[in-house]
């Protein structure tokens, strides 16, 4: 395993420079929640003392699923409870789904169900601007210090330190098994080809393949992705619809490659490497076309009780360390951070994982501001093409 050289750390900063100085106004919610929300400001950070708070039983922290929760759980939860004592539960509750919760119930000033949020960073971008995130300062989490700068937000106001960090990159690939294809297929066009009916899976909302149809229409990246402009997409994913066998979650990602189910899947390489542990012969590769490039996201809600806040936020300080970086890394399949991170070896020589200079050009990197704008009016219409596709 080989350190980010400064080189490499510049350039994978250099991707997440569109995070600082974002001024796109943030979509609103729904009007009876603004009215509510009207009444709150973000909260400073409670339990700043010289006296350390108590530790609870436990800390809930939501997760997705499979191989995502299993190198979670081995990278970074086994070392915050080896160092801690404090045991960490997960609550798999969908993202979108929690989101609604939270602007339910932290508006209402009451606790909410989890005391890490892990989600999207479009997600953490758009709840820590609706005021549902804690307030988190750099001597609360030091490690942010060190990170690269695109693990670090725009700022967002109310806030003092950081509503939220992002954790890692990653990349959505173009997945197959390796019995169908003695060659790592060149294009994404692959998808469309007659043989594959009923043969490819993906996202149930299309993540990661938006900017791809965008690409493959012709059309312009970020200028042409607004929902107006994107109708030559929307048309190559009509023409796709009969090769599409399977949409869902990361579970079923893997699942489906496990049971040779699916040829050919647009996925995050944790997913691929999830099922190869589970025996599967299935492979990634990086079309020529480029594949989309994205970043998820740790943050604390509000309301929690002084304890769990505290505690919470060490997790996400444990999530930065560098060496949990590295091995969450290893086990995640997605490039850390932190540049003293060791990078594991066979992200090397792979343009799938962005940590050296020429890979930079295999990636469709859509601005935040972009993707808070639009990316919930791509999943309306990627869900309402594809309705009826179990």
């Amino acid at each position: 395993k080989i350190a980010i050289s400064a080189i490499t750390a510049g350039v994978i900063g250099t991707i997440g420079g569109y995070y600082a100085g974002s001024t796109t106004a943030v979509p609103s919610v729904k009007t009876e929640t603004i009215e509510r929300m009207k009444t709150i400001t973000v909260t400073e950070t409670v339990g700043r003392t010289s006296t350390i708070p108590p530790k609870p039983d436990k800390l809930i922290v939501r997760a997705w699923g499979g191989g995502w929760q299993y190198a979670l759980d081995e990278a970074v939860s086994k070392t915050f409870t080896k160092k801690t004592g404090v045991k960490v539960e997960y609550d798999d509750t969908e993202d979108s789904e929690l989101q609604a919760k939270l602007l339910e119930l932290i508006p209402a000033g009451k606790t909410p169900p989890v005391d890490v949020n892990w989600t999207i960073s479009t997600n953490a971008y758009l709840e820590s601007a609706w005021g549902l995130a804690a307030d988190m300062l750099s001597d609360e989490i030091p490690n942010i210090e060190d990170m690269l700068l695109q693990a670090k937000p725009p700022p967002i106001q109310g806030y003092k330190g950081y509503p939220f960090v992002n954790v890692y990159s990653y990349t959505y690939v173009l997945g197959y098994l390796t019995k169908y294809f003695p060659e790592p297929p060149d294009s994404w066009w692959v998808l469309w080809e007659p043989q594959y009916e009923k043969s490819i899976a993906m996202y149930d909302d299309g993540i990661g393949f938006h900017a791809v149809l965008a690409k493959l229409a012709g059309l312009k990246i970020p200028e042409e992705l607004s929902p107006e402009k994107m109708e030559a997409a929307w048309d190559l994913l009509r023409r796709l619809l009969p090769n599409i066998g399977g949409l869902g979650e990361d579970p079923d990602l893997s699942m489906w490659l496990i049971r040779e189910e699916m040829k050919l899947e647009v996925t995050i390489i944790t997913n691929i490497l999830e099922a190869v542990r589970h025996g599967a012969k299935a492979a990634w590769t990086v079309p020529k076309e480029g594949v989309e490039m994205h970043t998820d996201a740790m943050y604390v809600p509000r309301n929690l009780p002084p304890e769990r806040e505290y505690w919470a936020k060490q997790y996400i300080n444990t999530a930065l360390d560098p060496e949990v970086q590295g091995k969450w890394a290893e086990l995640l399949g997605c490039p850390p951070l932190h540049p003293k991170a060791p990078i594991p070896e066979y992200m090397e020589g792979d343009p799938a994982f962005p940590v050296k200079e020429e890979y930079i050009e295999k990636m469709i990197v859509i601005p935040l501001d972009i993707l808070v704008k639009y990316q919930k009016d791509w999943f309306t219409k990627f869900e309402e093409i594809t309705a009826g596709i179990a």
